[in-house]
C-alpha cells in the first residue's frame, strides 16, 4: 500500500523546498503533488475577480477531488491530476500520476480537511515566522507570477495573515511532527532526515 507524507504550513514556510528535499534524499522514488494544482478554475466560478477572490481560504481548493485522488493512490491506482496556472487561475489539462509507493503531498491545508487526514500516514507542519514567511513570498511572486511588491504586501495583509491564524496555524496541533525553518539549507536537510527517520519507524510497523 502507498504511504503517504503530507507537509503543511504557511505561505512562504519553505514546504515545497522541504519536501523536495526529503524526496531527493529518500532510497526510493517518490510522487510528489502540490495542493495549489486543486485550486478550483476561475471557470467554474460564478462572477471571478481575482483582485478580490480569497485564494487563502481553504473554500478556494477542491480538497474532495484531493481526497479521491490520495485514496485512489493508497489503493496503487494511477488518477489524472489537475494541472494549474496561477497566471491565469485555471486549469490548463491534466497530468496522469502512476502508482508509486510513495506520495509527498504539500500545501496549505493538506492536514485542515478530514477525508484528507484520514489517508495520510504522516503529517508534517513547517513553522516558520510572518517577517520570512513574507520575504519569501516576495520573492517568489515578483519572480515567478509577475506580481508587484505592493499587490504581494497588500494581499499578505488583507488574506493571507488572517487566513494562517483561523486556518493554517491550528494544523500544527494535527501534525505527527513540527520543524521550524528559518531558511539555513542545512536546516532544511536535518528536518528531511527527521521526517525520513519517522517515516521508516512507521513503514516497517
Amino acid at each position: 500500500m502507498t504511504f503517504i507524507i503530507a507537509i503543511a504550513g504557511g505561505s512562504g514556510a519553505g514546504k515545497t523546498i522541504l519536501a523536495r528535499a526529503l524526496a531527493a534524499r529518500l532510497a526510493q522514488p517518490a510522487t510528489l503533488i502540490s495542493e495549489d494544482d486543486y485550486y478550483h478554475c476561475r471557470t467554474s466560478l460564478a462572477n471571478f475577480d481575482p483582485a478580490i477572490h480569497d485564494f487563502d481560504h481553504p473554500n478556494a481548493k477542491d480538497h474532495a477531488l484531493l481526497a479521491r485522488h490520495l485514496t485512489a493512490a493508497r489503493r496503487g491506482e494511477a488518477f489524472e491530476k489537475p494541472l494549474y496556472v496561477h497566471e491565469r487561475h485555471e486549469r490548463i489539462g491534466v497530468e496522469t500520476v502512476s502508482p508509486a509507493a510513495l506520495v509527498i503531498l504539500e500545501g496549505l491545508h493538506v492536514l485542515a480537511h478530514a477525508p484528507i487526514r484520514a489517508v495520510i500516514d504522516l503529517a508534517v507542519y513547517v513553522e516558520a515566522d510572518e517577517a520570512e514567511r513574507l520575504a519569501r513570498r516576495m520573492a517568489r511572486d515578483v519572480t515567478e507570477r509577475g506580481r508587484t511588491p505592493d499587490g504581494v504586501k497588500h494581499d499578505f495583509a488583507r488574506a493571507v495573515a488572517p487566513a494562517h491564524e483561523r486556518f493554517v496555524a491550528p494544523q500544527a496541533a494535527r501534525a505527527d511532527l513540527v520543524v521550524i525553518n528559518s531558511g539555513a539549507l542545512e536546516e532544511i536537510g536535518a528536518h528531511a532526515a527527521r521526517i525520513e527517520a519517522a517515516w521508516r519507524a512507521r513503514s516497517t510497523r
